[in-house]
């Protein structure tokens, strides 16, 4: 690894702003100032000064008028309208266009005028100019904007048609909703919305409007709500330097969105967010070694812990210059939440934080509560199968050799070549979030078939048997000839680690990404950002791994001491539950419990005299799905074809339906 330090900025930033890293608060404030000047010049732009923003009055969601605020958007020619960004400067004027520099009034003159350039007939450039002039117009008016379906020409990735619509447009998923978390306890934000726009084109003709519908069925957003629209957001170049320059002098990314929101007169003016902020920073890469005063604290802190905790592992990985490049850790704490909770874990290695730009790769566990546990946290200097390796087998070791039953990651071939040397009794699950990221880029025009992303996503998630996958999967590369397609056949190799139907035997606590593990960067971002030493990094994850066990011990004696409130109360079930599960896992199992009274027998057993009974129920609203239910007449044990209690855990509606048939209302184990 080279000695040198690679700076973190934007290439492209070079020219803009000093290469010389800036001291002081004020340096960097200059810097990217100078950097806005130079960004202003290369536009070629006119910039007027303003004087003082009046206040305005409060302004309604009107139905079907529109409310811009003054100095949002100017007219232009062509298919691009400038959205002016009040951090830079303020009424600006396109060169090509002929109004007059003036304040923009509170009328429904600016939506006309999009309104008039988005008409069915009209002539855009391109799909992307024709994206953000509908963006343009949904901020004017009141909403927010999604992509939606796309038709391709027969034969070839060539797009002939494009949808954006209203981002309330749709329904809630009730069904899938129901399957996680109770469907009533998650808010909604969709309203079956029919705004759309269609851009169409023959074969080598101009892109035109096909289809412009402005009628919405919910109200439209007050004008200081609106730039917290997704598809209002973006950061310009100056102020990305601004932000860069900023931050790489000790500036929190907090303080320095918070000035830069003063400086743009208002959070409603910046077009971006914290969050937005924070992304940006994350994308900037910084490769350096550690320090040798920061390595020197850093090994002090590993030493002192495992001198005064017990059962504290550490292992640090050296370079030839004896510094450091790799370590591995976890608190003793971690070890006794390991032979509980180590049936699934989920490890992601997407997410960089501190001033080195290391890898931080957490190792996730899910407790009792369904509550993420991190296990153990590495530090690498890259991603390769030899890294990996010594990142799996460190930590094998620290687990007094007990291998996982079941790991998630992402498809980093690396990583995958390291779990099957280091975890061979494991399984390995690819990620499902990841696949269906990457798949449509890779399916042309079938992304606009209904009839195979439907058929694609039963392979994924919803076969309940491999007999029902290879089946499903035959009919799917038939039916669209896709017998020489790379990307499908590859997968095909891959169907033990991705499709649903060749692991729900195993339990997998209903996991079906390493969302887990992305949600614990969040958390990671707590205990430091860009410019925060590794030593420091470890006190304040001390501190947070502290909290998740003071909050742990609070649940815990939350549900020694009292029970949750019971949909039935004289249920004998229920209450036998009750005794037995956390109140997190109990309400899973009420709703289920419930849920039963929504499903019905086709066939019962002729002859109930036999030891063993086979019953076939099928459930309202889930198509025709039958479930093959086989219960025990002497061990009360059961057994349904949906394998969810292998999978996570809880007896589902379909087993709970027969039981309670049966007159089982006692459990002497979980989900007997």
């Amino acid at each position: 690894m080279a000695d040198q330090f690679i700076n973190g900025l934007n290439p492209e930033v070079f020219t803009l702003v000093n290469t010389k890293r800036p001291n002081t608060f004020a340096e960097a404030l200059n810097n990217a100032k100078g950097a806005e000047a130079g960004l202003i010049q290369q536009r070629g732009a006119s910039y007027a000064a303003q004087p003082p923003r009046q206040p305005q009055p409060p302004v309604q969601a009107p139905q079907q008028s529109s409310r811009f605020e003054s100095g949002d958007l100017v007219g232009g020619t062509g298919d691009e309208v400038e959205v002016v960004n009040r951090y830079e400067k303020q009424d600006v004027v396109s060169e090509s266009s002929n109004i007059e520099h003036v304040q923009v009034p509170f009328t429904n003159s600016v939506v006309d005028q999009l309104e008039t350039r988005l008409g069915v007939g009209e002539v855009v450039k391109s799909v992307d100019k024709t994206y953000l002039l509908y963006c343009n117009y949904a901020h004017a008016k009141g909403f927010s904007v999604k992509k939606d379906h796309q038709r391709y020409f027969p034969g070839t990735t060539e797009l002939q048609a494009k949808e954006f619509e209203c981002s309330c447009q749709g329904s809630k998923d009730e069904k899938r909703s129901s399957e996680r978390i109770p469907a009533y306890s998650k808010p909604t934000t969709r309203t079956k919305c029919k705004s759309k726009l269609r851009i169409t084109r023959q074969d080598g003709a101009e892109w035109k409007i096909g289809k412009f519908g402005m009628e919405h069925n919910h109200e439209m957003v007050a004008a200081d709500q609106r730039h917290l629209f997704i598809s209002s957001r973006s950061i310009s170049y100056a102020e990305k330097s601004t932000l860069e320059a900023m931050v790489n002098v000790g500036i929190s990314v907090t303080n320095a969105v918070s000035y830069m929101e003063i400086e743009a007169q208002g959070p409603q003016n910046l077009r971006f967010t914290r969050k937005d902020a924070y992304d940006h920073l994350g994308r900037i890469r910084k490769h350096t070694k550690v320090e040798n005063g920061d390595a020197s604290a850093l090994l002090r802190y590993l030493i002192n812990k495992s001198n005064s905790e017990y059962h504290f592992y550490w292992n640090v990985q050296l370079d030839d210059d004896n510094r450091v490049m790799n370590f591995f850790f976890r608190y003793h704490r971690c070890l006794v939440d390991y032979e509980y909770f180590g049936d699934v874990l989920s490890v992601d290695t997407t997410y960089r934080t501190n001033k080195y730009n290391l890898i931080c790769a957490p190792f996730i566990e899910i407790n009792h509560h369904k509550k993420n546990v991190m296990f153990g946290l590495a530090f690498m200097t890259d991603e390769t199968e030899i890294l990996f390796e010594w990142f799996f087998r460190t930590s094998l070791d620290s687990m007094s050799g007990k291998q996982p039953g079941m790991i998630f990651t992402d498809q980093c071939q690396a990583m995958m070549n390291a779990i099957v040397t280091v975890f061979p009794c494991a399984c390995h699950r690819l990620c499902q979030w990841h696949i269906n990221q990457n798949a449509p880029s890779h399916f042309g025009s079938l992304n606009g078939d209904s009839n195979f992303k439907k058929m694609w996503h039963k392979c994924m998630s919803h076969c309940e048997s491999e007999e029902e996958f290879e089946t499903t999967w035959k009919i799917l590369i038939d039916e669209y000839n896709l017998g020489c397609h790379k990307l499908l056949n590859g997968m095909y190799k891959l169907r033990y680690k991705w499709a649903i139907a060749f692991s729900n035997h195993k339990f997998s606590a209903e996991l079906l990404a390493t969302s887990r593990s992305e949600s614990i960067n969040a958390v990671l971002k707590k205990a430091g950002d860009r410019t925060i030493s590794l030593y420091d990094f470890l006190l304040n994850y001390e501190k947070i791994q502290k909290n998740w066990r003071d909050k742990e011990k609070a649940e815990d004696n939350r549900c020694r001491h009292g029970k949750d409130s019971m949909m039935l109360k004289i249920n004998p079930l229920l209450n036998c539950t009750a005794d037995v599960y956390t109140l997190t896992v109990y309400k899973l199992f009420e709703v289920e419990l419930i849920s039963s009274l929504n499903t019905k027998f086709i066939q019962q057993p002729s002859d109930f005299s036999k030891p063993f009974l086979e019953f076939k129920t099928v459930s309202h609203g889930e198509n025709t799905r039958v479930r093959h239910v086989i219960f025990d007449k002497e061990t009360h044990e059961i057994q349904c074809s949906c394998h969810k209690f292998e999978s996570m855990g809880i007896l589902r509606k379909h087993a709970l339906k027969v039981l309670n048939s049966m007159d089982v209302h006692i459990c002497g184990d979980p989900g007997c």
